[in-house]
């Protein structure tokens, strides 16, 4: 066998563990509680996404999510970090959270499937470290207020 077709060889096997790995990808959960204003609190399973490729794979592929469940989105710094909802299938609310713990913002999110040319991106309107992705109404169910509802830190 030729060194070249080896080489082609190695690179598809990188490509398919890659994409692999990609797919089975999944961060661990834990047990996070926001806190209101009024004193009242709810707690969400969520799945932590603390790195490049659980972060991109986010909630792509899912087909629903519980009532108190979600992933949590964390980021190395705060920033007005982006979201788009490619190959996603459920509606969700994005909670965009602050270093400190404090609810920046809070934007309804509609998949797109795979549609790339269509597909919106939700940014925040304030820096955020943490971004929590639940149910599409889940804000509004329980009370979660921009600048008053705070998620108790630390996470991990």
């Amino acid at each position: 066998m030729k060194s070249s077709e080896m080489i082609a060889i190695a690179a598809i096997a990188i490509v398919v563990i890659l994409i692999f790995y990609f797919i089975i990808a999944k961060g661990p959960t834990k047990k996070l509680t926001i806190t209101n204003p009024d004193a009242s609190s709810v707690s969400v399973d969520a799945e932590i996404a603390d790195n490049m490729t659980t972060r991109a794979k986010g909630l792509m592929g899912r087909k629903s999510l519980g009532e108190n469940e979600g992933m949590l989105f964390v980021f190395d710094s705060a920033g007005r970090h982006s979201f788009w909802m490619v190959n996603t299938s459920i509606s969700l609310d994005g909670i965009f959270i602050d270093s400190n713990g404090t609810v920046v913002d809070i934007i309804a999110m509609e998949p797109c499937g795979l549609n790339i040319l269509n597909c919106p991106r939700y940014t925040p309107k304030a820096d955020a470290k943490y971004v929590l992705e639940v149910n599409q109404g889940f804000a509004e169910k329980n009370k979660i207020a921009i600048g008053k509802s705070r998620l108790k830190l630390p996470i991990k």
